[in-house]
């Protein structure tokens, strides 16, 4: 059966490597599409057939992304490449993504981690919510021991470290209770702590690429659509909190744990804290380097919107966004850590901080950047606005507009993964909001967000997979936690997001029509 399988999934990923430049070379063949000439006739196109060339690599670029034939990073070369042979985008441009400030945001999550990870503090910090509760019910055990670290944990900047960091945690509390493969309360345990690590996605801008995939497509078309650190406390975080409680409660139940209370948890959990001792100087000075981090990400957020209600501080807010955009802080973040030495050794190694990166990640995030940005000047993006125009006359209001884009998200981050579906469906989002006359930042957000949501098999997100390792977790069982939790915060997206965004327009002075 193992056999069978592994053979499928060899052909799968052969299928896609053929198809994925098939498709693309289909598209440079075939007479030009309906309404290009439309387009042609309104904009100067690269060449006649550039809207559908772009098509063409957008096809060839998600069906590798999707059939993940080739590292994900290697296919985010495909954008510069074909974009620049036909003219569309510049070498030079397309190469300079790759250094695009926002991507520099997320890499300092990777370093934060790689940080956290080295000098203990993520077990301490785990260990500390742990010891939060002081009783005995399993379900609020699993909640403090498992889904609230790995929940605070996303703030570091990547879902999948932090699943990797209270994984073990949980593994070990649960070996400690002495369960057999077959307790339910183990398996709810595991899929709970998936499911938090998964909801955290959507805590802060950095948790998950996603979230940067909103900010950057949104930032290319005008400085007036940037969103910021303290932006996203009002249209991400709310959701990332109802996400936690939703997923906890819908956990417990369907698997209905068989254990009614449990015994001495308090003391384990005081045991492993005794373990680690006092807290060193190198978490101390790894602690400093996050909250420091955040601070200065948040503050032109905060000056932003402190200015809008006190005028006489738009000077001040005018210097801080100049002098200290948001990759700045990553800048200062890696000479600190790489400075300050602990007992002479540095907070990281240069060599340390490089393996911390996840550079197929980089790659795969600059090769979207440069596809959105091809997808823009190749005419692709107006074509697709002059196709909606003329056939989709019922997209008028901001939810309906929500509805039809997070939907498309939604549904792309089950064969492929979550930065690779938002990279797909958020340009689609700014094209439909265009046509509609609706602001961009309401349907590209709740996009972004929708791309997040996903958890019913172990190949949706790496944190569904990592738990479904452990042996605990039957599939039937994953699946129908996921399904009826992603439901839930999926129809709580839509009904609520069009007014938190609609709400940061507001405060920002922006019209919700445009």
């Amino acid at each position: 059966m193992i056999w069978k399988v592994d053979i499928m999934r060899i052909n799968g990923k052969q299928l896609g490597l053929f198809l994925g430049p098939s498709l693309f070379l289909l598209l440079l063949l075939i007479p030009p599409l309906p309404y290009t000439d439309i387009v042609a006739s309104r904009i100067d196109l690269p060449f006649d057939k550039a809207p559908q060339y772009a098509l063409g690599v957008l096809l060839w670029m998600a069906v590798w992304w999707i059939s993940e034939c080739v590292p994900l990073g290697l296919t985010g070369l495909i954008a510069p490449l074909m974009l620049s042979i036909a003219g569309i985008l510049a070498w030079k441009s397309a190469l300079m993504v790759f250094m695009h400030p926002i991507i520099w945001i997320f890499m300092a999550g990777f370093i934060l981690a790689k940080c956290f990870s080295k000098w203990g503090l993520d077990k301490r910090l785990a260990l500390s919510l742990a010891s939060i509760y002081k009783g005995s019910n399993p379900m609020l055990a699993t909640f403090f021991v498992a889904c609230l670290p790995v929940f605070v944990l996303t703030t570091t900047g990547s879902i999948t470290a932090s699943t990797s960091i209270v994984y073990p945690l949980l593994l070990a509390y649960l070996k400690t209770l002495n369960l057999s493969e077959k307790s339910r309360y183990a398996e709810a345990s595991m899929i709970a702590l998936g499911q938090a690590a998964t909801a955290g996605a959507m805590l802060l801008l950095i948790s998950t690429p996603p979230n940067l995939v909103a900010k950057i497509v949104l930032e290319s078309m005008g400085e007036q659509y940037s969103v910021n650190f303290f932006d996203w406390f009002i249209v991400g975080t709310p959701h990332a909190i109802l996400g936690l409680l939703i997923s906890w409660l819908v956990t417990f139940y369907v698997v209905k744990p068989e254990m009614k209370t449990i015994e001495k948890l308090k003391e384990r959990v005081e045991l492993e804290k005794k373990k680690l001792g006092s807290m060193s100087a190198g978490e101390k000075l790894t602690l400093v380097a996050f909250v420091m981090v955040l601070i200065l990400w948040m503050i032109p957020g905060f000056l932003a919107i402190a200015s809008s209600i006190r005028p006489e501080l738009s000077s001040i807010y005018g210097y801080i966004k100049q002098a200290l955009p948001e990759a700045a802080p990553v800048v200062i973040l890696m000479i600190y850590v790489c400075l300050i030495k602990v007992k002479g050794e540095p907070i990281l190694e240069w060599n340390e901080l490089l393996r911390g990166i996840d550079w197929n990640v980089v790659f795969l995030f600059g090769g979207g950047i440069a596809l959105g940005s091809g997808l823009d000047k190749s005419g692709f993006s107006s074509w697709l606005v002059e196709i909606v125009t003329q056939n989709v006359p019922f997209i008028s209001d901001v939810w309906t507009l929500t509805l039809i884009t997070s939907v498309i998200g939604f549904l792309i981050t089950y064969p492929a993964s979550n930065t690779a579906s938002a990279w797909i469906a958020c340009p689609i989002a700014v094209t439909l909001a265009r046509s509609a006359g609706i602001n961009p930042i309401i349907p590209v957000i709740a996009t972004a967000l929708a791309c997040s949501i996903s958890s019913a098999l172990p190949s949706t997100t790496p944190p569904m997979a990592i738990v479904y390792s452990s042996g605990y977790i039957r599939m039937w069982n994953m699946f129908k936690v996921g399904m009826i939790s992603d439901t839930i915060r999926f129809i709580i997206l839509i009904a609520l997001e069009p007014m938190l965004a609609s709400m940061l327009c507001g405060m920002k002075g922006f019209p919700v029509y445009i």
